[in-house]
């Protein structure tokens, strides 16, 4: 469980879209990924497999005939018999939060090292 004294105001907002959001903490340094109602907290590393879960056909599955609210993929968590399921456009919007977040942290690693 995460430190209930932590403060979430502290947050630089490194991308956002209508659904959700990644920020970074300044406090601990963490990366707070929030689509809809659901939050990860995620170490830089952690932050980049999930990027790469989105690509992985095991991890993150297309099913052929959608669920009965419409959303046709799943992806699987450590949990057992825990996934979560989303449809074409909120892949996409997750997948541009995720690129465009890494983008900025390359960024900031290139003119970090020009300083």
């Amino acid at each position: 469980m995460h430190d209930a004294s932590h403060s979430y105001s502290s947050l630089r907002i490194l991308s956002q879209s209508k659904n959700g959001y990644i920020g970074q903490c300044s406090c601990c340094e963490d990366y707070n990924f929030v689509f809809g109602n659901v939050l990860f907290i995620f170490s830089e590393g952690g932050l980049s497999g999930f990027h790469e879960m989105l690509y992985d056909k095991y991890q993150f599955q297309s099913q052929d005939t959608a669920l009965p609210h419409g959303r046709n993929h799943l992806l699987r968590s450590p949990i057992p018999n825990f996934m979560l399921s989303f449809n074409d456009d909120e892949v996409e919007e997750i997948k541009c939060l995720l690129q465009e977040t890494l983008l900025v942290l390359e960024i900031d690693r290139i003119f970090s090292n020009h300083k």
